[in-house]
């Protein structure tokens, strides 16, 4: 083999390895709405404490997404977790110890410019929830050390759901996109 046969082929090799790489923040065209979206490749899942839920499941998700509409921006986040359906309690999320003040919004997310929801419900019988993510709850999930969900069991029992340390790496590299 030839010197520049070796060099082409090391080319192709790091071209294919670049191409293999996974991005953590992919930008994707809604193609009904002409809405671009921005998410992480896969929503942090968060570890349940205690017994599992109502539904055996010990495991929430949550992750942030952005609408661009012709240069209009917009922060989200999408949360997914075990919850009694038809509860009209809220989930609570926390970064380190702080309660994050989240606008909800209803489940028909047509309204933000998305046909489809941004993330694929991970299981079946999760309930799924949108809010409004103000910049400075963003800043806070891409500092943290500790986020932790808190949603209502039975009887309004409170659940609580935790991720830690490495785990949190999507959230900040989605704050520093």
């Amino acid at each position: 083999m030839k010197l520049s046969s070796i060099s082409v082929a090391l080319v192709i090799l790091s071209l294919c390895a670049c191409a293999t790489t996974s991005q953590p923040v992919v930008e994707r065209l809604d193609p009904d709405t002409a809405t671009t979206l921005t998410v992480i490749n896969k929503p942090v899942e968060l570890v349940g404490e205690g017994a599992p839920g109502p539904t055996g499941n010990p495991f929430a998700f949550i992750a942030p997404f952005e609408t661009n509409r012709m240069g209009a921006r917009a922060l989200y986040l999408w949360m997914s977790a075990p919850s009694i359906q038809g509860a009209n309690l809220q989930p609570q999320l926390i970064c380190d110890s702080h309660v994050l003040t989240l606008s909800l919004l209803d489940s028909d997310i047509s309204h933000i410019g998305l046909a489809r929801a941004p993330y694929a419900p991970p299981v079946p019988w999760n309930m799924q929830w949108y809010f409004q993510l103000p910049k400075t709850s963003l800043d806070c999930l891409a500092t943290a050390q500790s986020v932790s969900l808190e949603t209502h069991g039975e009887n309004g029992v409170p659940q609580r759901f935790t991720v830690e340390g490495k785990e949190l790496i999507p959230l900040k590299e989605f704050g520093s996109h």
